[in-house]
């Protein structure tokens, strides 16, 4: 009996402990849920680099004393994460304390830019070269290296391929974007005069219309070439002080012939004075007087030589290379070696040898035809002694303003 009687007793005072136990957590509760000083928030989220206007309402057992509290927080609105913000309401000279945490966020999506244009050509059976693209975010930076591509081109099928570009920052904001890639049979070389253009193949280097370019893109050029460089002085397009040339001058004797600088002998060739000079930008110039002697792989492969040299003797310098311009409709008619059609063909190899190489191309030669895609008659000069090879001042002027408005932009 006496066993059982102290059963019971050990079992009430469990109880009786359970009772306890649970009635002082209730009061817990009750109290922790009648704070008298509460404070709600609008929004818990603020946007990178937005300002931070935190909008709330404060209430002391019910009463509304939002204009009464005060604020207290150390949130840097150019970091993401997360910052305690302390709010004080002071009763009867007592203090109370409600702390919230807001978020910094970023919801702005990296800019995704495809190099040279969204849409390009390339002719059947020929090479795919990725013409590039830039990502960058407003709080990561650079993200470029971080771009996912996706999509196939094949080279042996004529059609319209996409290409995918995808790129997300350390938020998750995702940018997206494609390029269509059209492969076809249709070549420039295989192009009458007439519709013989340039555009949309290997957009990777073929430079695109632009706004005009400022006095200091054009600054420090140096233009770099045959007699077509020669005219942009004679014509007073350019000063003379930013010419490098040589007349006569071919893709089989540039490597010896020593050039003119600003109509001053330097006893150097083109490649010596750009490794002691170390030029920022070159406009090169050349072709015209190779395009009648030379075929054309042969052609290609002095240039791309010429090319190769000077990237190795000054890596930093900018190269753009110039189209070989065409000749005036009544040189073409006689059926000489220097012909536009031949001209043609030599600046598509001279195109593809620069997307190769990853080297600018302006396509000059575009703005200097007709509408039968002859030398327009009032750009060349075609009296006396000039056969129409040369460019008269007006002519000139609309390659100069071309040049102006094909800027290289890396």
């Amino acid at each position: 009996m006496a066993k059982k009687k102290k059963v019971k007793i050990k079992i009430k005072n469990i109880i009786l402990l359970l009772i306890f136990v649970c009635a002082f957590i209730f009061i817990g509760i009750k109290f922790i849920n009648n704070e008298p000083f509460v404070v709600d928030l609008k929004t818990t989220n603020y946007e990178l680099d937005g300002e931070i206007k935190i909008d709330y309402t404060g209430y002391f057992k019910k009463e509304k004393v939002t204009d009464n509290i005060e604020v207290e927080h150390k949130i840097d609105n150019s970091k993401i994460g997360n910052y305690q913000v302390k709010f004080i309401y002071t009763r009867k000279n007592k203090e109370y304390v409600v702390e919230k945490t807001i978020k910094i966020v970023d919801k702005e999506k990296p800019v995704l830019t495809l190099k040279n244009g969204d849409s390009l050509m390339i002719v059947l059976n020929n090479e795919f070269t990725e013409p590039g693209y830039e990502a960058n975010d407003n709080y990561d930076g650079d993200l470029t290296n971080k771009v996912e591509i996706s999509g196939k081109v094949d080279v042996t099928k004529e059609g319209e391929y996409n290409i995918k570009y995808t790129v997300s920052d350390s938020s998750g904001n995702k940018a997206v974007t494609k390029r269509k890639v059209i492969v076809t049979s249709k070549s420039p070389l295989t192009m009458t005069l007439k519709e013989y253009t340039l555009n949309g193949y290997y957009n990777n280097v073929l430079l695109k219309e632009t706004e005009m370019a400022s006095e200091e893109y054009l600054s420090d050029f140096v233009y770099v070439g045959d007699s077509t460089a020669l005219y942009y002085v004679m014509n007073k397009v350019i000063s003379g002080k930013y010419l490098w040339h040589k007349e006569g001058l071919t893709l089989n004797d540039v490597f010896t012939q020593k050039i003119y600088i600003n109509h001053v002998t330097s006893n150097k060739t083109i490649v010596e004075n750009i490794t002691s000079k170390k030029p920022k930008k070159i406009l090169l110039m050349l072709g015209t007087n190779s395009v009648a002697t030379m075929e054309v792989d042969y052609f290609i492969s002095q240039y791309r030589k010429l090319l190769q040299d000077i990237k190795s003797a000054s890596p930093e310098t900018l190269i753009i290379v110039q189209s070989i311009f065409p000749v005036a409709s009544s040189l073409d008619s006689t059926g000489k070696a220097l012909n536009n059609d031949k001209i043609n063909k030599f600046n598509y190899h001279l195109l593809k040898l620069c997307s190769e190489l990853n080297i600018p191309f302006l396509n000059t030669a575009e703005a200097l035809k007709d509408a039968n895609g002859q030398g327009k008659a009032e750009y060349f000069r075609t009296s006396g002694n000039e056969n129409g090879v040369h460019l008269t001042q007006v002519g000139n002027q609309v390659a100069m303003d071309y040049f102006k408005t094909h800027v290289y932009e890396n």
